[in-house]
């Protein structure tokens, strides 16, 4: 049988994100340990770097595999801290009202008529 190795490293990098992220969220970790994990990031340059240089060696499948995961788990650990700095730090308000402005209705009638087709604005505006 042989291995096709995209497809175990996409598979390895993807169990890295989602591993990243339940943890997070499952564990008892803090956004303030989370954040000091993420500056960590450049292990993730290494272990790619790393992947490159054992291409052509024995060790190729194991480099692969550290060049798929380390970066998959930085991209997930960011993915979890995310949202909670958003709200930790009052950004989620400011995001959230600037989303209710643009999404408000318009002060003119926007009704347009084409024959016998009917165009309306969406959203609920009347």
């Amino acid at each position: 049988m042989r291995l096709n190795r995209t497809l175990l490293y996409t598979g390895v990098f993807l169990v890295a994100i989602g591993g990243a992220v339940t943890a997070a969220d499952v564990g008892p970790l803090s956004t303030a340990s989370l954040v000091d994990a993420l500056r960590l990031w450049p292990l993730a340059v290494i272990a790619v770097g790393l992947g490159i240089a054992l291409r052509r060696t024995r060790l190729s499948l194991t480099g692969g595999v550290l060049a798929a995961a380390v970066p998959g788990l930085v991209l997930g650990g960011a993915m979890a801290v995310g949202p909670r700095l958003a709200i930790e730090r009052g950004y989620w308000d400011e995001f959230k009202s600037a989303i209710e402005w643009h999404n408000r209705c318009p002060d003119v009638d926007a009704r347009v008529d084409f024959g016998n087709v009917h165009i309306d604005p969406i959203g609920g505006c009347p």
